[in-house]
């Protein structure tokens, strides 16, 4: 199958993308979109061209990425962690504030105690917004305090009253907010009883403009962690205060904040997709738009047929390169690899485009639905498998088409290959007789011998297998669906069923079964056709000496199909007189036409005949019915009941379901296992509601069985049983 598409005339240079799928699929069939673009530019020769935002995001990016649809790029995002922690101040006039709080950036420990952790105060750390390190050289006079690397800004002063709650100390916080640099954070943790009633209006104003949404909330006392960035384009703030929903009390919460301090990286790399592969490199072009403090460096890496890379260009300068130099036949690809960098103000290059022209090489596909549209079974696993057992060898047809505009400069080569259980190869090579022209398809004739194969089946046609140059050669493959060719030496398959039920050793039969021995053989060009490749031997009651039973009694009957690999024996041990009472061994052995036996031992299994026809209750299975049940039980004697029905009633005594014996399904002289499975609806097929119902089986003639004693009679009173719905 294959869809044309001519894009409409349109400007010099424009990016197209093209998404296909099949409109319809089948269950197994991929659902997703094809998706691919291409850039019309006139005059230009063939190539590979990025230029636009969708296409460079299918690019390898790495601490960098290009937006939409803008196309502008810009470094990644990076963090580092910070916990802040305090606790509030309490109500009355002491310490509060522990050692082991404060401000710590991920992979340190706060170190606070030079910073008079004993009074009214606020801890404060800055950080550079791009480089995210501490700044010490705010403008201004204010307490610093700590331990590198953790060094801090305070506002009190250890035993004095010279602390946070006076003026001239909240006018040096107001300072510190104020003096900030655009870009720059700042981390706060009040300590101790900070009295946030008498902030000015200025400070709040200071603190809300980097922000915070709590200040105005925040009593005195209260515990407060901060983190906030100043200027524009500023990131959200991130802040905590008290627990409203804790029974704590608010001015005596432990609080913490795992916060984050972000920035952009300062450098990011891109590395293109895989270009070509090509017949002859032409030119590469690149335009990469750069501020003052950006830089990168262009790479040209050489790709060879075995996925093998090698540095070609370590720094491409000019915008325009010459690929002359570069061998397409040892690097049909090419890849590049942009390192871009800025670590003064972070802001990334802008790559507005790359592109590299070439020739390019044929294309070609093979065309599994051609062949399927003369014949729809060509490759089924069933077809090739009838070819193999019946001829012995594989023969269809494969299709192949260049796709391309340009032509295959030499004949294409077809090769088969077919791998059995045993890992047994056959191989087959087929030629074309002429080279593929453009827009033309070659059919290559496959015809293999595969006698001698055995078992599991696995193939592939490889057309081109790598010996010609081209785009693509995943999709040269037909790969053949597994299929068996039958080791007609394996055994038969013995198969042995009473009055056509497979029973377990002891069961119940008949007195009067019909026993069905049938064998299976793979080998349908030698079936059996003798009833002595049958054995059967029976065990009577109270005997240890098995008789072998004559295949040519008037109670044995033999039949075969040939086609089918197929030979019974119908075996009927009470055809003349039922059998008398009690339990009985039956011994069995097939072979196939070569006299290889189905299996090492005779099959054996016990039955047991009871003469006397008793028919025990009926049980539900499951019971409680959170489905449908069906109903077990177990007939003996000769024959079958006339008519049965099974009443479902309320505990009232409302008939609400009959279950005829019609619909139970066949049943038989042993054990039973109903066909039907009952659904818990009424007679009108409506929900019946969940609870207990009784319910109790009706014989047309009642005195035709009597009533087999089990261990579950108990749950029975007077033949009455309960069920109950659950759903």
């Amino acid at each position: 199958m294959e869809a044309n598409f001519a894009p409409a005339a349109g400007r010099d240079s424009v990016v197209w993308y093209w998404r296909l799928r099949f409109q319809t699929s089948g269950p197994s069939e991929n659902q997703e979109w094809a998706v691919s673009s291409f850039r019309l530019i006139n005059g230009s020769p063939g190539g590979w061209s990025q230029s636009h935002h969708g296409q460079f995001r299918r690019d390898g990016r790495t601490t960098v990425d290009v937006a939409a649809p803008s196309g502008k790029w810009d470094f990644s995002d990076q963090s580092i962690g910070v916990k802040l922690s305090t606790r509030g101040g309490s109500t009355g006039t002491g310490p509060t504030f522990l050692t082991s709080y404060g401000i710590a950036p991920e992979g340190t420990s706060p170190y606070v105690i030079n910073c008079a952790p004993s009074t009214p105060n606020m801890l404060a750390a800055v950080f550079d917004g791009l480089t995210l390190k501490a700044v010490r050289n705010v403008p201004g006079a204010y307490d610093s305090c700590g331990l590198n690397p953790n060094m801090y800004y305070h506002f009190a002063r250890e035993g004095t009253a010279d602390n946070l709650n006076t003026p001239a100390r909240q006018a040096q916080l107001l300072a510190l907010l104020t003096n900030l640099k655009p870009g720059q954070y700042v981390a706060l943790v009040s300590m101790n009883k900070v009295n946030f009633s008498a902030f000015s209006p200025e400070l709040k104003a200071a603190l809300k403009a980097l922000g915070s949404q709590l200040i105005d909330q925040l009593q005195d006392g209260d515990p407060f962690v901060f983190l906030g960035q100043k200027g524009p384009g500023a990131r959200p703030a991130q802040e905590r205060t008290f627990d409203a929903a804790s029974t704590v009390a608010r001015a005596e919460q432990i609080i913490t904040l795992d916060a984050f301090l972000r920035t952009r990286a300062a450098r990011g790399t891109i590395t293109s997709t895989l270009i070509g592969p090509a017949k002859q490199w032409g030119t590469l072009f690149h335009t990469v738009r750069t501020e003052p403090s950006d830089s990168y460096t262009l790479r040209l890496i050489g790709i060879d047929k075995d996925g093998n890379q090698r540095q070609l260009n370590p720094d491409v300068k000019n915008r325009q390169l010459a690929l002359a130099g570069v061998s397409a036949q040892d690097y049909p690809y090419l890849q590049l690899v942009l390192q871009m960098r800025d670590t003064l103000n972070r802001t990334a290059p802008q790559l507005k485009q790359w592109l590299v022209t070439y020739e390019g090489l044929p294309e070609g596909i093979v065309r599994r639905d051609l062949a399927e549209a003369k014949d729809a079974k060509v490759y089924d696993a069933a077809t090739l498998a009838q070819q193999a057992m019946t001829r012995g060898e594989l023969t269809f047809p494969v299709y192949f088409q260049n796709v391309s505009s340009l032509d295959f400069g030499q004949p294409l080569v077809a090769e088969i290959t077919v791998r059995d259980a045993s890992n047994n190869v056959r191989t087959a090579k087929i030629q074309s007789l002429r080279p593929l022209k453009a827009d033309s398809t070659a059919t290559f004739n496959i015809r293999l011998d595969v006698r001698g194969l055995l078992g599991a089946i696995t193939g592939q046609v490889n057309v081109n297998p790598r010996l010609l140059p081209e785009q693509f050669y995943f999709n040269n493959e037909l790969i053949l669906p597994p299929f068996t060719i039958e080791d007609r030496n394996t055994p038969p398959v013995l198969d042995v069923a009473f009055d056509g039920q497979h029973i377990l050793d002891g069961d119940i039969v008949s007195p009067m079964p019909v026993i069905m021995v049938q064998l299976n053989d793979e080998d349908k060009l030698r079936a059996v056709r003798d009833p002595s490749n049958f054995d059967l031997f029976l065990t009577k009651p109270g005997e240890s000496i098995p008789i072998k039973v004559p295949m040519t009694g008037s109670d044995v009957l033999f039949t075969t199909d040939v086609e089918k690999g197929i030979a019974r024996v119908e075996y009927q041990p009470g055809k003349q007189t039922p059998l008398p009472n009690g339990i009985y061994k039956l011994e069995v052995q097939g072979r196939d036409a070569t006299n290889l036996a189905a299996s090492t031992q005779r099959y054996s299994i016990r039955f047991e005949v009871i003469n006397e026809s008793t028919i025990t209750n009926f049980y539900p299975y499951p019971n409680p019915i959170t489905s449908k049940a069906k109903f077990i039980f177990m007939l003996t004697g000769a024959e079958l009941p006339r008519d049965l029905k099974i009443q479902v009633m309320t505990l009232t005594g409302k008939v609400v379901r009959e279950i005829m014996m019609a619909e139970l399904g066949p049943l038989h002289i042993g054990n039973n296992i109903t066909d039907y499975a009952w659904d818990g609806t009424d007679e009108f097929g409506d929900q019946l509601a969940n609870g207990t119902y009784l319910y109790r089986v009706v014989m047309d003639n009642p005195g035709q069985f009597e009533r087999r004693r089990t261990a579950g009679d108990q749950a029975f009173k007077k033949d009455w049983g309960k069920l109950v719905l659950l759903r």
